[in-house]
């Protein structure tokens, strides 16, 4: 029975009882209302709030979380709506019934208080056998108590009409917006105008380097970021490049509290430990490798993605614990190019074990004479057989049964492979380990599934098993997944500090390019050379040693992604928004050259285009909107501002979602708004979400959040490049935001650009969390010093 036919037999039920209008307010809500509102809308429990308080008011029912979508309340049964004659159940407006009795305006002006106090868009009025239904805040530019309403003047009524009830007020047809549409001006929820972007023929375009810059960029990528990735990647490498994680930035714009608390919300889970201390990696997990195999359960290692996981193991075997685990294999199952697709993951992981055992050890396990050793006891077996006489009587088809029982267990893979490796300890006294690493760079079921088969590995194979997850997939499967079921150790792995990744991994980099002009991974016979290369290494060297302002960008907008902190500076090299010719130019006269920042924020930016492309570019616009409605140019910076504020107080950083839901809505922000920025800030890198169960969702912002509305959104380039990206509402602005190539039309554009904004701005500062007035001032000095520059550029080009 769907939701609708069970509410459609509940409200019959509900329509043939008798009215009490003696009844008082609490009765009605007993009696009545939670029935009505549970069994007839079909809302669920943990979604329906009584008695909530906020700002000195409670209201009787609140609807939906973490959002709140209506507010309800309740009068006693005798309390009748009294209607002006001849009125019937059906719309009317909302200043008829408010106008015609002081017990209607004292009833509906508190529900419309409390949904304007609260920003809950739908309100309704009942006594259990009338209903009211309106809009309560409104963001279509008109008067709550001027709109219309919705009458329903009995329970018959309600049950004539029950489909248009439902549609109203159920969850699904709130989330739809069915009563919103019905009652607002035809212009509400209209999409916003489109950008200049889509007046832009050739959005978003490419920006074609020079060859040199395109030589830089391809050698970038090959030195800075693939060479982590290399399967023959060399101990050299491991030794020198290698930072121990954990190191808390000197330079992130969050407190250091929420850097330190990192992976804080686990231990109300699962007691975890961390994967390595000041003096090297934790013993209990070099212990815990070599008693994998008796301890029969696998050895996870947490760790957000790009913070190092998959470098921290290969360290760990290959240089810390290298004289500890001499006697033991490593097969590293790497999921980083695996398809995805469940059914192959066996296959995968029994390829890697065949794979590594014949090009470490020789063995080939499809050896005829290496697979009779395995079987030994099973040849035994089938001599005593039925089939045994047939080595006296007819050695030909003796040898035949012989194989073809070899063959048997042959196909099956995976338990021949377990087969080989128990025979392998049993004689050569090899020791495993199962690394099953860059599982988090797929999807959290894919993860969960992985899980299962290390699981599986762990308790019946002669192996310990290691296995990187990432915290969220790992609590959810906790919760609710395979691991629930279990207690495994776990790690967790902190990132490095990204300026002295990069400084080490550059200075690797110009060493061996110095020396040989190749990489120990490259394939044999293949050298490059490039003096360029050499010397655009020196500069970053120089800069992030000496350029606080370069480290702080990088260091906040990675989050602690080490991954992306490398993207962020193989993307700086050879990029056509650097001046290239001009670094190589003063570093080989003995000039210093000091790297601009707003290149470097051009280049990660726009990448290889021309425009600003939301859809390619790791820094997100915090001023796109999803309507029409201005103010929402400010939603994500607002809600940056917010959870970072509420969360200095709190241990980790963490605040209640539904908090920070409630205090948007109350700025007049419809869950329609809140939910498209929200997702925006947790695909964007700039929040993360926290799932506490029963407690609800908790968020916090991240480094690259706050860098970005504190300091990178008042830059120029910034301005320069979202403003082809943002929806400009107002007709007249709009006209001022032209595709434009020259320094001085920018600076124009983004000044119209910045007025608009200021004009759109509907709050006090004091209302909010984030400074409106601290953001225009530096915007002012940022156009200013611009226009001095450009200015300063014009002169030396005449001389």
């Amino acid at each position: 029975m769907t939701a609708f036919d069970r509410g459609l037999q509940v409200l019959t039920d509900l329509a043939q009882r008798d009215v009490d209008y003696a009844s008082n307010e609490a009765t009605t809500r007993r009696n009545i209302l939670d029935t009505f509102i549970k069994d007839v809308l079909g809302w669920p429990d943990d979604e329906v709030q009584c008695e909530e308080h906020l700002q000195g008011d409670y209201f009787d029912y609140t609807l939906g979380l973490p959002q709140r979508r209506i507010i309800l309340e309740a009068k006693r049964t005798g309390l009748i709506f009294d209607l002006p004659p001849g009125s019937q159940s059906g719309r009317m407006g909302i200043a008829a019934v408010r106008n015609h009795s002081a017990s209607n305006k004292s009833a509906v002006d508190q529900v419309l208080r409390y949904c304007q106090e609260s920003g809950t868009a739908v309100a309704v009025l009942s006594n259990g056998h009338q209903l009211l239904v309106f809009l309560g805040s409104r963001s279509d530019g008109q008067q709550p108590s001027a709109g219309q309403a919705f009458y329903y003047a009995s329970p018959t009524d309600m049950l004539e009409r029950y489909s248009e009830i439902f549609d109203f007020l159920s969850p699904a047809g709130i989330q739809r917006g069915d009563l919103v549409r019905a009652l607002s001006k035809k212009t509400a929820g209209l999409p916003p105008p489109p950008p200049l972007s889509s007046r832009i023929h050739s959005y978003p375009g490419y920006r074609i380097g020079s060859e040199m810059e395109t030589d830089l960029r391809i050698l970038g990528d090959l030195f800075l970021q693939d060479l982590v990735r290399e399967e023959t990647i060399t101990d050299e490498f491991l030794n020198e490049c290698y930072c121990s994680s954990g190191a808390l930035s000197q330079y992130a714009v969050v407190s250091r509290e929420i850097l330190r608390t990192r992976y804080q919300q686990l231990d109300d889970v699962v007691k975890t430990q961390s994967a390595r201390d000041k003096k090297g990696p934790n013993k209990g997990l070099t212990d815990d490798v070599l008693a994998g195999a008796i301890t029969r359960r696998p050895i996870i290692l947490l760790g957000d993605v790009g913070v190092g996981k998959s470098i921290f193991l290969k360290h760990l075997f290959r240089v810390d614990a290298k004289e500890v685990l001499k006697q033991t294999t490593v097969f590293y199952v790497d999921f980083l190019r695996h398809s995805g697709l469940v059914e192959d993951v066996s296959d995968y992981i029994v390829d890697v074990i065949s794979r590594t055992l014949q090009d470490e050890h020789g063995i080939d396990v499809q050896d005829r004479q290496f697979v009779r050793s395995v079987y030994k006891k099973e040849l035994a077996e089938f001599d005593r057989g039925i089939y045994g006489d047939l080595k006296s009587l007819n050695a030909e088809k003796y040898q035949e049964r012989q194989i073809e029982m070899l063959a048997s267990h042959l196909a099956n893979r995976y338990e021949h492979v377990r087969r080989s490796l128990v025979f392998l300890q049993a004689s050569h006294r090899l020791s495993a380990v199962i690394v099953l690493d860059n599982v988090d760079q797929h999807q959290a079921a894919f993860q969960e599934q992985i899980f299962i088969a290390g699981q599986s590995l762990a308790d019946t194979w002669p192996v310990a098993v290691f296995m990187s997850l990432r915290p969220d997939t790992f609590h959810e499967s906790r919760r609710t997944g395979a691991l629930a079921a279990y207690q495994p150790r776990v790690f967790t792995v902190s990132p490095p500090r990204s300026d002295l990744v990069i400084i080490k991994r550059l200075e690797f980099a110009r060493k061996e390019l110095v020396a040989a002009g190749r990489l120990p991974g490259f394939p044999t016979g293949l050298t490059l050379d490039s003096g360029n290369l050499t010397t655009y290494i020196d500069v970053l060297l120089d800069a992030l040693e000496s350029n606080q302002a370069l480290v702080e960008l990088i260091d906040n907008l990675s989050s602690g992604n080490t991954r992306r902190a490398l993207d962020f500076v193989s993307t700086f090299v050879g990029s056509g928004y650097v001046q290239t010719s001009r670094i190589l130019e003063a570093q080989k006269t003995a000039r210093p050259y000091i790297i601009p920042l707003h290149e470097f924020q051009r280049a990660i930016l726009y990448g290889d285009h021309k425009y600003y492309d939301p859809s390619t570019s790791p820094i997100p616009n915090l001023f796109a909107v999803s309507t029409k409605d201005p103010k929402e140019h400010f939603l994500a910076p607002i809600l940056l501002a917010m959870v970072q504020t509420l969360g200095e107080s709190e241990s980790g950083g963490f605040v209640d979602l539904r908090d920070v839901i409630a205090r948007l809505q109350t700025l007049g922000y419809t869950p329609e708004q809140v939910d498209f920025h929200l997702t925006r800030c947790y695909q964007g890198h700039l929040a993360e979400l926290a799932d506490h169960g029963d407690a609800g969702q908790l968020i916090r912002v991240l480094p690259a959040g706050a860098y970005l509305y504190k300091r990178l959104m008042s830059s120029f380039p910034y301005i320069d490049a979202v403003v082809v990206d943002t929806p400009i509402i107002d007709p007249l602005a709009r006209g001022h935001i032209r595709d434009v190539f020259d320094i001085d039309e920018r600076v124009d554009r983004a000044e119209a650009f910045i007025r608009y904004l200021d004009d759109s701005w509907p709050f006090g500062d004091e209302l909010v969390s984030f400074s409106w007035q601290d953001t225009i001032s530096d915007w002012s000095r940022t156009l200013e010093s611009v226009r001095r520059g450009a200015t300063r550029a014009a002169e030396r080009r005449r001389r």
